[in-house]
Formats: C-alpha cells, sequence, structure tokens
C-alpha cells in the first residue's frame, strides 16, 4: 500500500484530506509542520509529501528545500498544495513535482496524488532493473 505524508498546519483540512486518501486506499501520515515532517520521515518514507507553504517552525520552502537535499529523499515526489502566492522565482526551482491551487477539488488533489505516487513506483523499477 502507498504511503503519503500531509503536511499542514490546519487541523480540519488534513482530517478532510486524510479521510479521502484512506478511502482511496492509500496509509496516511500527518505533520503539522516541516519540523514535525522531518521527524515523520526518520521514522517511515512515504511514497508522496503534500504540503503546505505557510506553517509555522519551518514552512514548505525549507521542507522542499531539506527534502531535495537529502540523499535518501530526494527522489520523493512533492506536491505543495497552498492558497498562498508563490513567487514566479519559487515556482521555477525544481523544488516540487506538483502545484495545487488550495482548496483543491478533490478530484483534482486525488488525480494528483494517483499519478505522483505511480510515477514514484515508475521511477522505483526502473531503478531496480538498472
Amino acid at each position: 500500500m502507498k504511503r503519503v505524508l500531509l503536511v499542514d498546519d490546519e487541523y480540519e483540512l488534513l482530517e478532510a484530506l486524510s479521510f479521502a486518501l484512506q478511502y482511496s486506499g492509500y496509509e496516511v501520515d500527518c505533520a503539522r509542520d516541516g519540523c514535525d515532517a522531518l521527524a515523520r520521515m526518520q521514522r517511515q518514507v512515504p511514497d508522496l509529501v503534500v504540503t503546505d507553504l505557510m506553517m509555522p517552525d519551518m514552512d514548505g520552502i525549507s521542507l522542499c528545500r531539506s527534502l531535495r537535499a537529502h540523499p535518501d529523499w530526494a527522489h520523493i515526489p512533492i506536491a505543495l498544495h497552498t492558497s498562498a502566492h508563490v513567487n514566479a522565482s519559487i515556482a521555477g526551482a525544481p523544488l516540487w513535482d506538483a502545484f495545487l491551487r488550495k482548496p483543491a477539488r478533490m478530484d483534482d488533489f486525488l488525480s494528483t496524488v494517483a499519478r505522483l505516487v505511480r510515477s514514484r513506483g515508475t521511477d522505483a523499477s526502473e531503478a531496480e532493473h538498472e
């Protein structure tokens, strides 16, 4: 079963997204900010990270940079899910694999998750055959 790490400081949104993902067959872990997410990743590496941008302690940009800099986590797809305006210079950086404007329609959210998880599975199986 594929595992998704949701990172957001809005409890109600985490609950709703977590429920939808679990209903769709994913295992879900939730974190309240980037620091919490990194701690959870030390325990279990997800197949996908979905993160908000504006959070206390460690924001989404810092989390994305930390993930991309870590050799064991750099390959994990990241979806940025935010209502914040994203600066064009940041948007051009390869920090995330998908961008969802919050609140994303649930079908858009779930299809993006499925696409990113599927792409990770393809990358992992290709790496195993090389």
